[in-house]
């Protein structure tokens, strides 16, 4: 007598019923933690506290923080409709042999939070080491000067994030008016 077509393929039904909801699981989460595990990995601000105006965190003292906004009769080559908010972020390393490394700042419009990122490529602005746009890892103190390119509608106030490379999820959230 002929076994029948499901006892004959018990083994491989068995083994698919397995792997494709292993497979779409994997899948999924592959997608899921691609798009939201960057955006959400910093999620705690460390913002100064009281009158201070610093922010000791992750083996720095960030701050203080100024900013102020530029126009094309700054001599920059901005973009119809925009302008520049430029914002210039202290950072004295605790430890010299161990500088904080981050990634350029971003900054937030506070009443909406649409983000900016910086832009001094987009306004032809050569790499200075002096003003560095992100975290200088051969410096024990220095200050980032990080252009943004914001819409002429928009005038803050911001937040000004910064987020250490080994401090997630927390970050350093200055609030700035220019």
């Amino acid at each position: 007598m002929t076994r029948s077509w499901w006892r004959r393929n018990a083994v491989a039904l068995i083994a698919l019923a397995v792997l494709v909801p292993g497979a779409a699981a994997a899948i999924g989460w592959r997608e899921w933690a691609a798009t939201y595990e960057v955006s959400s990995q910093y999620v705690h601000p460390v913002t100064p506290q009281g009158d201070a105006d610093t922010v000791e965190f992750g083996g720095a003292t960030w701050g203080p923080v100024t900013s102020g906004f530029f126009t094309e009769a700054d001599g920059l080559p901005i973009p119809d409709g925009t302008r520049v908010v430029a914002v210039k972020v202290p950072v004295r390393n605790d430890d010299a042999d161990a500088p904080v490394g981050c990634s350029s700042p971003v900054l937030v419009d506070q009443s909406t939070g649409t983000r900016w990122s910086e832009m001094s490529v987009a306004l032809d602005l050569d790499y200075d080491p002096d003003a560095p746009t992100l975290c200088a890892s051969d410096s024990s103190s220095y200050e980032m000067l990080v252009p943004f390119i914001v819409p002429d509608d928009v005038d803050g106030p911001f937040w000004i994030d910064v987020a250490p490379y080994s401090e997630g999820p927390g970050f350093v959230r200055f609030s700035i008016a220019p």
